[in-house]
């Protein structure tokens, strides 16, 4: 029997989200959709780095472009080879991105934060043909790339020696002549390759198809003004790219980390209406105290995606965000976002499945569950996936042979087709055979007003499994001590699996990726690293 709510249908073990009416044909090039709506406001501010206060329109952005697709072009590069990228913003960050999709050559987007041995384990994949890195990453890209010896052209901190991106920007006098390149394998090519997160070994090479950057839904005007810390190697970065050259807003970059005193200062000077940000920085900015209404009134939009919120976090972030509305959705690099939720409904929910998407929750024993029932979440896109670039195991292994992708998370949906998601299913911990995920004493943990973030790891004890300890960071000026957080966790979690048997420690800051993702096994390193010093 089908039940219907919010547009979603559920049926037969499987949530369907509402049908999708595309914007585009997905045979278009994005890079034609892009070059297109550049031409339409030549003369507006894209983008303003921060940092030197650069404004930069879209005449000129698209003319960059236009130029190094030329190029491109001119050395024969075509839909098969691969642009490598590894940098900070800078004053042609977009441009180069917008060249690359203009020409139907896929980039390979990584952070230029790696290490030489992990820049050059992540490169060795794709081989890409030319790379466009900092000058101070020179030494690092050369030894890297050594086995195959791509063009290397510098973005920023120029090498004398070495070619900079300016040597690719004089006029070719075809500048007006110019049109994108036809995508040669339809809407499913491959434009775009991203590293999986990494959090749980070396990072893969996500193929992301021209069909997957169409967005149907630009939540973004020309008058808007927008920021987010990823760049173009993550999943929210790259998609702030797209909304940027798609629909005309202006876009403040910077490299300096995120803080909630930079981001208040940013919303002061600029005005922002916009901010893409991890969860964790969503804590930090509820208990600074100069993030205020009247300060924070120009936001309208908090957009929040890559982990857990607690209720009393977002609730504070609506009270010092007055005019802001809510957003956040679940997703992985290799399926896009695949729910979302508007405000405070179900407020710890990740949403309901977008337009397109289907879900089954699955048991252990391969059968689909229905509400309420907590199992492995399986996601299929309704759109052809190429997979990880060079590796058909892994590919294999993460989406089967009927399209589903098996995401590793543990979930549920309520009778609202909301959905809930309790843990990664490898992070499943056993105290006394029995199970618990860190999730639930997290979630507890972040109640207490004096915690800004908190982090539960398993520490190992043969004699009973996984002790839960808690890696906890105190709301600044806040005194809490490690047996207040063990006494509350034990009023509140009374199952004896579920206590802080490991105990807590105290730390500043916890490990994060550059995108502000926990690292559960740093987290735990540190963990054990200070509970050793302390005993």
């Amino acid at each position: 029997m089908a039940q219907a709510s919010g547009n979603v249908i559920y049926q037969d073990g499987v949530w369907n989200g509402a049908p999708l009416t595309p914007t585009y044909n997905p045979d278009v090039s994005v890079g034609k959709v892009i070059f297109n709506s550049m031409r339409t406001w030549p003369r507006n501010v894209c983008q303003i780095n921060d940092v030197d206060g650069e404004e930069v329109t879209f005449g000129e952005a698209l003319t960059w472009a236009i130029r190094i697709a030329q190029y491109f072009k001119s050395k024969g590069l075509g839909h098969k080879d691969i642009i490598g990228v590894t940098m900070r913003y800078s004053k042609y960050s977009m441009s180069l991105g917008v060249a690359c999709l203009m020409n139907a050559t896929p980039f390979h987007s990584i952070t230029n934060l790696l290490n030489e041995a992990t820049t050059k384990h992540v490169f060795s994949i794709t081989k890409p043909k030319v790379v466009f890195c900092d000058g101070g990453d020179i030494e690092k890209i050369q030894n890297a790339t050594a086995a195959w010896k791509p063009d290397i052209f510098t973005l920023t901190d120029h090498v004398e020696g070495v070619p900079s991106i300016e040597t690719l920007l004089k006029p070719t006098g075809t500048e007006t002549m110019y049109q994108p390149e036809p995508l040669k394998e339809g809407g499913d090519q491959t434009v775009v390759i991203l590293c999986s997160s990494g959090t749980t070994g070396l990072p893969k090479a996500v193929c992301i198809s021209n069909h997957f950057l169409l967005l149907d839904t630009i939540p973004s005007t020309s008058e808007m003004v927008i920021y987010t810390p990823s760049g173009l190697d993550w999943m929210t970065g790259l998609v702030t790219f797209v909304y940027n050259t798609i629909s005309g807003c202006k876009r403040i970059v910077s490299n300096q980390p995120f803080s909630p005193e930079y981001f208040v200062e940013l919303v002061k000077k600029y005005k922002l209406h916009a901010g893409v940000l991890a969860p964790r920085h969503l804590s930090a900015l509820a208990s600074y105290p100069e993030a205020t209404p009247d300060v924070m009134a120009s936001v309208i939009n908090i957009h929040y995606t890559g982990g857990w919120v607690s209720e009393a976090t977002l609730s504070k972030i609506q009270e010092i965000c007055p005019n802001a509305m809510l957003t956040c959705g679940y997703g992985m690099t290799e399926v896009g976002i695949v729910t979302a939720k508007i405000g405070f409904g179900h407020i710890v929910s990740a949403g309901i499945p977008v337009p397109g998407v289907r879900f089954r929750i699955v048991s252990e024993e391969g059968a689909n569950l229905t509400y309420d029932e907590v199992g492995e979440i399986y996601v299929h896109t309704n759109r052809h996936w190429n997979g990880y670039y060079g590796n058909e195991v892994e590919t294999r292994n993460l989406q089967d042979s009927e399209g589903w992708f098996h995401t590793g998370d543990l979930g549920y949906f309520d009778k609202d087709n909301y959905l809930y998601i309790v843990d990664r299913k490898k992070e499943m911990l056993r105290y006394e055979s029995l199970s618990y995920f860190p999730t639930e004493i997290e979630s507890v943990i972040s109640q207490l007003p004096q915690v800004q973030d908190v982090c539960v790891v398993g520490i190992y004890d043969e004699r009973v499994g996984d002790e839960a300890g808690a890696l906890v960071v105190r709301t600044p000026g806040a005194e809490l001590t490690a047996q207040e957080i063990v006494n509350y966790v034990a009023k509140n979690l009374p199952s004896v699996e579920r206590q802080l048997h490991a105990g807590v420690q105290f730390t500043d800051k916890l490990p994060t990726n550059v995108n502000g993702k926990t690292l559960r096994k740093a987290a735990r390193e540190e963990f054990a690293a200070k509970k050793r010093a302390g005993s």
